[in-house]
């Protein structure tokens, strides 16, 4: 019951955009001087995936090839907390470079957090290009 309430919390803050840039430490919630109600609610839902399945998260935040993870595992999410002019994302399944199997292209046009709960065999690698690079964050086990 407490993950379908967090995953409804999560869900109708982000139709009303209210997520927004996110904190990297992992750290309890704990509001700190200058944070914004989108901020404080992009904490809680980045560390409510993290907690709620032993997750891990690479940021990256410029226009880059990035080996998030060089094994098997799930990508859970990806949370957009900066918009990127004209960037793009694509992440391929493989262990240490931008080919194989692509998972998904995707637009840094909206800040969102887009759930994807997809499994990868070989690893997970992310493309950032175009444009001025969006702040991305990758939740992944």
């Amino acid at each position: 019951m407490r993950h379908k309430f967090l995953f409804f919390i999560t869900a109708l803050l982000a139709m009303i955009g209210m997520l927004h840039a996110v904190t990297l430490s992992y750290s309890p919630l704990v509001p700190q001087t200058g944070d914004t109600p989108t901020v404080i609610a992009n904490k809680a839902a980045v560390s409510q995936a993290r907690l709620a399945a032993g997750c891990s998260y690479a940021n990256v935040t410029t226009a880059t090839t990035t080996v998030v993870k060089a094994s098997a595992g799930v990508l859970e999410r990806i949370v957009i907390n900066t918009l990127g002019a004209g960037s793009t994302i694509t992440l391929y399944d493989n262990a240490s470079a931008a080919s194989g199997t692509k998972i998904a292209t995707l637009t840094s046009a909206i800040q969102n957090s887009i759930t994807y709960n997809v499994a990868f065999a070989n690893g997970l690698v992310a493309v950032t290009a175009s444009g001025t690079a969006a702040d991305v964050t990758f939740v992944y086990r």
